[in-house]
């Protein structure tokens, strides 16, 4: 059975921050340490850790990052989608917890913003995510794909953003 534990960055506590990094090393090669200082650097109070629990064990995280956006000039709140990871691969549980996140943003009527590599794209597609053409947004990176979530009527807007790179 799954379950979905949503928890504000200011009241996660520490075995729950161990569980996060434990999922995120699965991913990735940081140390633990390393980890937990990126996330006390990067992460504020109104930030958020999504953990995907199957029979109470974690099998996927990500978190969405408080973030501010301009549409076509004015201000906006978003999410930034950060941090996906899976202990395994090809078992559903990245689309299981894409779809949660995809249901926050929408239901706080956010917008999500999210980076990734070439070879993900497609997968973020079939997620409902969009991926605004060059001249259509305004993001420093490079070789960096910059996908957007929850956004009516695209094709007429401006978008940019210039925080962190979660």
């Amino acid at each position: 059975m799954f379950e979905i534990k949503l928890i504000p960055h200011k009241d996660i506590l520490e075995s729950e921050l161990n569980e996060v990094i434990s999922l995120k090393s699965k991913q990735w090669g940081f140390g633990i340490n390393e980890q937990k200082q990126w996330i006390e650097k990067n992460l504020n109070n109104n930030d958020l850790h999504l953990i995907l629990k199957e029979n109470d064990l974690g099998v996927a995280y990500l978190n969405l990052i408080d973030i501010n956006l301009y549409l076509n000039d004015k201000q906006i709140k978003g999410f930034g989608v950060g941090n996906v990871c899976a202990i395994e691969r090809g078992k559903g549980y990245g689309f299981k917890i894409m779809k949660e996140a995809n249901k926050i943003i929408s239901d706080l009527d956010r917008i999500g913003l999210l980076f990734c590599k070439e070879p993900l794209v497609k997968y973020y597609k079939s997620l409902d995510w969009l991926e605004l053409n060059d001249g259509k947004f305004e993001i420093n990176l490079k070789n960096t794909h910059c996908l957007f979530f929850n956004i009516q009527n695209y094709r007429d807007l401006k978008l940019s953003y210039d925080g962190l790179i979660f």
